[in-house]
């Protein structure tokens, strides 16, 4: 299935938070994180996902302030047998946003980033993206069972443990630097 999407336009509006008309204070928000957030930044790795994000902006005439917490499922592939894995993912990121000049999506160190005076909403999307991908490990292996067993596809071990190449005991080395070793006894 192809997905087109038209320049200039967010498919993604559900993760666009309007603030301008909210009373300064606490607002919870809540937003579910499928299979189209990472089609959309052309992420082939995520092959699902059900995430539920819940967030309490804090509001104030100078900043807003997000307090995201992170729970859920992606389905992603293994690295080693090729199966479908699922992995939790679970985080709770901040989010701090001064207000400028000028708008620059760039979070820094301190997870604050700067937005227009002129700007009545915040798109979340990438943030979120950034924030799942960043949770993910680096190799992406189906765990072991209670008994140390690798829970991957049998067959695909096998197959994998037919390439591997098998060392002998004696170790082999080059006569000519025998010799060399020779020069200090």
């Amino acid at each position: 299935m192809q997905i087109i999407f038209k320049a200039g336009v967010n498919r993604l509006n559900q993760y666009i938070v309007h603030f301008s008309g909210l009373k300064d204070g606490k607002h919870d928000f809540s937003f579910e994180i499928g299979k189209e957030l990472f089609v959309f930044y052309e992420n082939n790795e995520i092959i699902d996902a059900n995430i539920v994000i819940k967030a309490l902006l804090e509001k104030k005439t100078s900043h807003l302030s997000f307090k995201f917490e992170i729970n859920g499922t992606i389905k992603t592939n293994c690295d080693r047998c090729l199966e479908v894995l699922e992995l939790e993912i679970q985080d709770y990121p901040e989010l701090y946003i001064n207000f400028g000049e000028n708008t620059s999506d760039i979070t820094d160190i301190d997870d604050t980033m700067i937005l227009s005076r002129s700007e009545d909403k915040i798109d979340l999307s990438k943030h979120f993206y950034d924030y799942i991908i960043i949770n993910l490990p680096i190799q992406k292996i189906h765990p072991t069972d209670k008994n140390g067993e690798s829970t991957c596809n049998p067959e695909m071990l096998k197959k994998l443990e037919s390439y591997r190449v098998q060392e002998s005991n004696q170790e082999k080395t080059d006569p000519r630097w025998d010799k060399l070793k020779n020069l200090f006894n």
